[in-house]
């Protein structure tokens, strides 16, 4: 953490752009891990990590669901260079759901209307 600091790098796990505060699928996974009794060491460090971050980095960052899933994920023994597969499996998901949504409630030309109406275009410098 400290050379990813010392690097300007993210930490994989660390931050997310919309939760700033707190991401809240992550203690909902890490309780379903621990009805399980499915808390192993790679939640265990990943809770770690949260608790010691803010001293390294200098500021608090939400421990993301992305984190807490692929630290779930190689808990259940999955091979590790396979979660980002689970990851965009999940994506995935995510996105049919939206498409589902849009189906049944259509809202994307209302948005494309709002923001074309409204857009000031500003020529870039140097035109």
């Amino acid at each position: 953490m400290r050379a990813a600091r010392s690097q300007r790098r993210l930490v994989p796990g660390l931050g997310h752009p919309v939760h700033k505060v707190q991401d809240p699928r992550t203690p909902v996974l890490l309780g379903i891990a621990e009805e399980n009794g499915l808390k192993g060491p790679h939640l265990r460090l990943f809770e770690a990590v949260g608790r010691v971050h803010p001293e390294v980095l200098g500021r608090t960052l939400p421990l993301n669901g992305a984190g807490v899933c692929g630290a779930a994920l190689a808990d259940l023994g999955l091979p590790i260079g396979l979660l980002r597969g689970f990851a965009l499996l999940a994506r995935a998901a995510g996105l049919l759901g939206h498409l589902a949504e849009e189906q049944r409630s259509p809202l994307g030309m209302d948005v494309y209307l709002s923001v074309d109406r409204n857009a000031r275009y500003v020529a870039p410098p140097g035109d």
